[in-house]
Parts: C-alpha cells; structure tokens; sequence
C-alpha cells in the first residue's frame, strides 16, 4: 500500500482520537494534536511513513455530544523514499484530491471511552466509508487528555490502486496509528 495512503488514514486515525477530546471538558473550547503514523507491506520489505502532527478544534452539541473534523494533506504523507511518496501522491491523485478527511459526528466520550472504539467516516478522494478505530493508552486530568488509536484501510475499499514497479508490489492494508493529545482552552 502506497505510504500516503498510510499518512491520511493515519491522520484519520487522529481525527478520531481527538473526537474523544471532549472526555476533559463539560464545557469550554477543546483544542486537540494528532501525530499521525503508518506501515504497510510489500513484495520486497514493509515500510513506515508519517503524516506530521495535525491540529484541530473539537464542538460540543446542544445534545452534549462531539463533533470535529480533520483534514490530512496528502503532500504532508512521507515515507523517506521520494520516489514512493511521489507514487503515493499520484494514486490519491493529490493535484483534484490534496486532503483526507475523517469526520466525527455526535460522539459520547464515555462512550468511546468504556467501549475502545471510536467512529468515524473517513473520506479519500470521493470515497467515504465508515470505520471504527481501536483507543488504547487513555490518560486523563482536569486539563487534557491524551490516547492512541489505529485503525486499518484497505486500498481497494477507497477504490486506489498501488502503484507497483517491477516485481515490487504494496500490500492492500494499510495500519495507521495516532497519538491524540487533547486540551481544554
């Protein structure tokens, strides 16, 4: 699987934990970081990528649920390698589609808290799909909070094909691991 596919669904990955920002704050701004990972297979060695670090901004409903979305730049996806990241940015077709999406909608942090699991649509290019990511690590205070959260993507199900060269050929999933960081303003 190309790295910058890894990268934005890493990012997801991010925009997902953050969504469970809301656990430290009953009321005010919250203001969350996700640093974004990823690793994939292929014929000749696996290999590991970034997405950078990705800020964003949580919204409590009138409901008292949360709600945030998350933007990854495809040119942010890096994996060390130019010559991957560049087939990387051609199979998201970054020049029409330059930004993943991961979208929460209506979540209950205790919720997400007591189950593991936290929702959200994750869009690559005009594919939207559903997907739950796994939250571990959850550490919690007053003022912020902090956990991790993965995820995988299948390539084929955001309907992208891996750029293969050679013999050389990428997995079709995709791991993708964040570090959410959240802060009451």
């Amino acid at each position: 699987m190309p790295p910058r596919l890894c990268g934005i669904l890493l990012h997801c990955a991010c925009a997902f934990a953050l969504a469970l920002a809301p656990a430290i704050s009953a009321a005010g701004e919250v203001r969350g970081s996700a640093r974004v990972s990823f690793s994939a297979t292929s014929t000749l060695h696996d290999f590991t990528g970034t997405a950078g670090s990705v800020a964003f901004s949580l919204s409590q409903g009138a409901g008292g649920a949360w709600s945030a979305d998350v933007n990854v730049a495809v040119a942010d996806l890096k994996t060390g390698n130019r010559w991957r990241d560049g087939d990387m940015r051609e199979m998201f077709d970054s020049a029409k589609h330059p930004r993943i999406r991961a979208s929460f909608r209506d979540l209950d942090p205790e919720k997400v808290r007591s189950s593991g699991l936290l929702p959200f649509l994750l869009q690559i290019r005009t594919v939207e799909r559903p997907v739950q990511a796994a939250v571990r690590n959850w550490r919690q205070t007053e003022r912020e909070a902090s956990f991790d959260a993965a995820f995988d993507v299948s390539l084929e199900s955001f309907q992208l094909e891996a750029p293969e060269t050679f013999f050389l050929s990428v997995g079709d999933t995709v791991r993708v691991t964040v570090r959410v960081t959240l802060e009451r303003v």
